[in-house]
């Protein structure tokens, strides 16, 4: 059986054109809209659904200001499909960006936390419009569906030459079908990528920030829980891969401009900025990796002292670890938090909220008296202050 199976995944894989791959699938054109029998147009209904339902969505940010911008970049990078395309955002803290069969994209807080500039966020708008033109949602649904025939053929075919039917066949063909689909998943993200270099280059922006942005996504994973060598059956091609392979290809355009627009992002994304920062120390991911997400988001930030606060946020909010160090030597978290407290408030004697979490913390571990003194000081600075009964009565 193991000589079969292996014979088998040869020979399978071997195929220019795999057995049970999905007819080829032409790009979308402009304006285009399904036949109403077809696949395509059942697509479209359940995400024609979804998108009605996103509009009213708790979820949604209903900053029209912001996803007009988000629209126009978009409308430069694929100039004619512009009027095909709606954009929303989805405050959700986490990378990711989408591009649905019908024309909607949805763009997560979490990217344009992470994004240092709009070329870097245009990179990974013209990546999912390139999945859009390229009807890959529609391609891997087929691939899917003649995959499955194929690996229910190979089953019944394996069981009447006398392999057991069932139980670990299911499991193999199973196997295989996934490792097609991972194959076709990464062949669709690496025309992804060279679709959204194209249309980041034509439309004037810096091509070097677009391999910029995965690498900090890679740090950001490395730094975190997802520390893992990729599998064979990842749907993205390999980081290292994916990086060279920009970068190769942006070597052989000469653009005409290189924007990179960093002042244009930070203002769309300011009235947000603080929030979506707050909720990336909420997530309690390892410290290093919401310090690097931070330190990515703050770059070309001015406001050093922000920055302090937010680390110190960070280290308070992980709670009190000091039976963790040994003997007592090493700092714990909040001895961490103070450290950035402080530092903030050299940076910025006038910053209140600094004051404020530093003598909470303070009166937590029993330091009263210097809290009390940097809670008096928020109250002297703070404007009108909606918690100030609270910090009056830990004064009394």
């Amino acid at each position: 059986m193991k000589i079969f199976l292996l014979l088998l995944i040869f020979f399978i894989t071997s195929c220019t054109t795999p057995i049970g791959g999905a007819k080829k699938v032409d790009d979308i054109k402009p304006q285009e809209t399904p036949s109403i029998e077809s696949i395509e147009a059942g697509l479209w209904m359940q995400m024609n659904n979804y998108e009605e339902r996103l509009k009213t969505s708790g979820s949604r940010l209903k900053d029209k200001d912001l996803e007009d911008y988000l629209k126009k970049i978009l409308c430069d990078l694929t100039s004619e499909y512009c009027e095909d395309m709606r954009v929303y955002v989805q405050d959700v803290p986490y990378f990711n960006a989408f591009m649905a069969p019908n024309g909607m994209m949805v763009v997560w807080t979490g990217l344009l936390l992470r994004a240092e500039n709009e070329a870097q966020l245009a990179t990974v708008i013209g990546h999912e419009a390139g999945h859009y033109i390229k009807r890959h949602s529609l391609k891997t649904w087929l691939d899917a569906k003649a995959r499955t025939d194929l690996m229910v053929i190979m089953s019944l075919g394996l069981g009447v030459g006398g392999v057991p039917f069932g139980g670990d066949i299911f499991n193999v063909t199973q196997l295989l079908q996934a490792g097609f689909m991972a194959k076709h998943s990464r062949d669709n993200e690496r025309e992804a990528d060279k679709i959204g270099l194209d249309f980041l280059i034509n439309a004037g922006y810096d091509a070097k920030e677009a391999p910029k942005i995965w690498e900090n996504i890679i740090k950001e994973m490395e730094l975190g829980e997802i520390n893992k060598p990729l599998s064979f059956l990842a749907s993205h091609p390999a980081p290292k891969e994916r990086i060279d392979n920009l970068k190769e290809q942006a070597k052989e355009y000469k653009n005409k401009e290189n924007k990179k627009n960093t002042d244009k992002l930070k203002e769309k994304v300011k009235p947000h900025f603080h929030k979506w920062v707050k909720n990336e120390i909420r997530l309690k991911n390892k410290i290093e990796q919401t310090e690097f997400i931070l330190e990515t988001a703050f770059k070309g930030n001015k406001n050093d002292y922000l920055l302090k606060f937010y680390k110190g946020e960070i280290y308070r909010l992980r709670g009190d670890n000091s039976e963790d160090k040994k003997d007592n030597k090493e700092e714990n978290n909040y001895d961490m938090a103070i450290n950035y407290y402080n530092e903030s408030i050299k940076a910025n004697e006038e910053f209140p909220n600094a004051y404020k979490e530093l003598g909470l913390l303070q009166l937590k571990i029993d330091k009263n008296e210097e809290a009390r003194a940097n809670l008096k000081k928020y109250l002297e600075l703070a404007v009108n202050p909606e918690d100030e009964s609270i910090i009056k009565s830990y004064l009394n």
